[in-house]
């Protein structure tokens, strides 16, 4: 995968201009912060946040039209040269006016630090599918943090070499070089139909609709609060040590140096085995819940070491593992809802967290005008704990998005077949209350027309008459009994046609299921006593000794009844040693949940059977084929139009078996979609399965689908080489 200019893979220009990025966001807030403190009191900075937070915000407006219009790929470039422009324009002016100056670069880290940045990841985020955007994005998220580091060292050297003047020329050559990096990682696969009317109105409209970007939106504003409180507490103790600029950007420099080495090595070491171990949810609580534990540790000691380690745990938090979690929420999104929102929420929420931020800290300072750095940090454990507790709801409503991506995402899928297409209209017409009587009345009608009487009515009324031939089964038992076992088709049909069947004959009738002319009909006749067979069925279905073709056709009729009993018998013909009986048994108990959902199914058991269908051989996985028994397989087969190798009945097997205790509608989406040419809907369908299986499952299913498991991920071989080898793998 290589980026839209230059030679160097899409990867490689994301890590080196997220690098670059950071780098410059840390320099320019230890420059503005030093600027700015040196100029004015720190009882003055709430109102400053809160006026470039305004600002900012009607940025939003501006940019959400723009990416929703044009796409970030061809807006950015060109935001992070006016940037750059911008600073070149403050070193010129600086010695006139450095008040001015100073204010003037605050309100532009406001109003382009965040916009700047989300943008840049609208941009990889748009690059990458959902299941490689979350083994890139972890890696670029680690690369980038290295930014921070450099940034911290580059602040506090030029300052002390030169001045705090050249930052600003510094910060705009920074700005320049990401303004031709993000022209190099290249574009997306655009959507048809983005429309030039998408903007902040339909971004709100589309916020007003989702709850799930509300939750998205409701986390950001809370992140927002908690920072500019812990902020506040740290920059109020530092402005009572350090009186000059120079000192201040030393020690705002120190500061963000070692907070980019934690953020880096935290990011490098753990996040994506975080993301992969225990995924988005765990991930996005640990900033809020680590804060909260630091918090009421520091809270007594009100010193500026103090303050500043809690700042500094939130910041590598936040910088780092929360970052590429909450970019991974917006995967399962398509752009078209991406595109007007993602400003709104990354931007405009952030920017009003810091509005509310200042407003809080504006209203504790006017209560008390010597407030105290505890006060503020004990305010902003209660804001930690809140966006704990939305992180909790936000990871559900990740899965959920995933499943619903799935399903919009224009795959067609056959319906699950049943016998044939009468059964089949009936069991969709059938309610959990009252199926077993619609259905059997459905029956008694179908083997009425098998026996050739097409009117119903006329068919009770014609087998009165003298005309038509002798029942054997109305003769008695006895002589139903020697018509089932005579072996003569014709005497077989009769008593089979008949309207006198007893129960005592399903010993005899069980085995005729083995015979394909006579399975239709023998099956009707059973399903209509099935309610008072279950146990004799339940024996026939494990019985070693029953042919192999009657075996498989006993869950169809186990189906017909919801008793508990039933269940148990299909779930123990899970356990059989026949590849068909384990098939047929999944099938029929797929058919019974799709009627009532409310069926008791444990799903321990269920996934021991997945992982001893995955514990197989090659050679067996490969080998196995019901084409011979197209009752069984169902018309044409849930794969019979998918021509990838790696689809087969052994893969649609477990992927049924899962239906039973997961979303089966997006599981069985998941299993045309991995073997979609559309790179895009693979990825989701692969993180969609990596979100809602178990490890266990994860690790014995992804070989079968050609993905390397989690040993491999971590091999020394580039992000580039796996994209490429599972781009080949769909597309072969």
């Amino acid at each position: 995968m290589s980026g839209g200019t230059g030679r160097l893979p899409a990867a490689t220009w994301a890590v080196v201009t997220a690098t670059l990025m950071i780098a410059h966001q840390v320099a320019g807030k230890a420059t503005r912060d030093a600027l700015f403190l040196s100029q004015f009191e720190v009882t003055a900075l709430p109102k400053m946040v809160m006026a470039s937070a305004v600002l900012s915000m009607l940025a939003v407006v501006v940019i959400a039209r723009l990416l929703a219009q044009f796409g970030p790929s061809r807006v950015m470039p060109g935001a992070f040269v006016v940037s750059a422009l911008l600073f070149f324009a403050s070193w010129l002016l600086y010695a006139v006016s450095p008040d001015l100056i100073s204010v003037l670069l605050y309100l532009q880290m406001g109003v382009f630090g965040a916009v700047l940045i989300s943008g840049f990841w609208s941009v990889v985020n748009e690059r990458f599918d959902p299941y490689t955007a979350k083994h890139t994005i972890a890696r670029v998220g680690a690369a980038a943090t290295l930014g921070g580091l450099l940034g911290g060292v580059l602040a506090g050297r030029v300052a002390d070499a030169i001045d705090i003047r050249a930052m600003l020329l510094v910060l705009g050559f920074l700005h320049a070089l990401c303004g031709l990096g993000v022209r190099a990682i290249g574009e997306g696969r655009r959507p048809a139909g983005v429309a030039s009317e998408l903007g902040l109105l339909p971004g709100l409209q589309l916020l007003r609709r989702q709850p799930y970007l509300q939750w998205m939106g409701a986390l950001m504003v809370l992140v927002a609060v908690l920072a500019a409180l812990l902020d506040y507490a740290m920059k109020a103790q530092a402005s009572l040590r350090y009186t000059e600029s120079e000192d201040l950007v030393g020690f705002f420099g120190q500061f963000y140096a070692l907070v980019g080495v934690a953020t880096f090595l935290v990011q490098w070491l753990l996040g994506p085995r975080l993301l992969k171990r225990f995924g988005i949810g765990p991930v996005l609580a640990l900033m809020p819940g680590v804060t909260v534990f630091a918090g009421l540790l520091g809270a007594g000691v009100g010193r500026l070491w103090a303050t500043t380690a809690i700042r500094a745990v939130q910041m590598v938090t936040v910088n780092s593992l929360f970052r590429s979690a909450f970019e991974l929420l917006y995967t399962p999104l398509p752009p078209l809802t991406k595109r007007p929102t993602k400003a709104i929420i990354d931007v405009a929420s952030d920017r009003l967290g810091d509005v509310v931020g200042s407003g809080i800290l504006l209203a504790l300072l006017a209560i008390a005008p010597a407030l105290s750095s505890a006060s503020v940090v004990i305010v902003a454990v209660v804001v930690a704990l809140l966006a704990l507790g939305v992180t909790l709801r936000l990871h559900r409503g990740y899965v959920e998005q995933l499943a619903a991506s799935l399903r919009d995402g224009a795959i067609s899928l056959q319906a699950d077949e049943v016998v044939d297409a009468t059964t089949r209209h009936t069991l969709a017409e059938t309610s959990a209350a009252s199926e077993r009587e619609m259905l059997l009345s459905k029956i008694r009608q179908m083997k009425l027309q098998r026996a050739g009487l097409v009117d119903a009515v006329a068919a009770e009324r014609t087998a009165t008459t003298a005309d038509v031939a002798p029942d054997p089964a109305a003769a008695g038992l006895g002589a139903a009994v020697a018509a089932l076992v005579s072996g003569d088709e014709a005497s077989i049909r009769r008593c089979l046609a008949g309207r006198f069947m007893d129960a005592r004959l399903a010993p005899y009738l069980i085995p005729l299921l083995a015979h394909d002319a006579f399975a239709g009909d023998v099956r009707m006749e059973l399903r209509w006593m099935a309610p008072r067979l279950i146990g004799t069925l339940a024996d026939a279905l494990l019985d070693p000794d029953l042919p192999l073709a009657a075996r498989q056709r006993i869950p169809s009729v186990l189906e017909v009844t919801h008793n508990p009993r039933a269940v148990d018998a299909l779930m123990r013909g899970l356990e059989d040693e026949e590849f068909n009986v384990r098939y047929s048994s999944a099938r029929a108990l797929a058919r019974m949940h799709a009627r009532d959902v409310d069926i008791a199914i444990d799903g321990g058991r269920i996934f021991a059977a997945v992982e001893r269908e995955l514990g197989v051989d090659e050679s067996a996985w490969v080998s196995r084929d019901l084409s011979y028994d197209l009752e069984l397989r169902g018309e044409g087969g849930e794969l019979s139009d998918l021509d990838d190798p790696r689809m087969n009945y052994s893969m649609e097997h477990v992927f049924t078996l899962l239906g039973l205790v997961l979303d089966r509608e997006a599981l069985r989406l998941a299993l045309r979609a991995v073997a979609s040419r559309d790179r895009g809907l693979r990825g989701t369908a692969l993180e969609y399965l990596e979100n809602v299986l178990p490890e266990d499952v994860r690790q014995g299913l992804w070989p079968w689908l050609g993905e390397v498991v989690e040993g491999a991920i971590r091999s020394n071989r580039s992000s580039n080489a796996l994209v490429e080898d599972l781009r080949r793998g769909v597309e072969s």
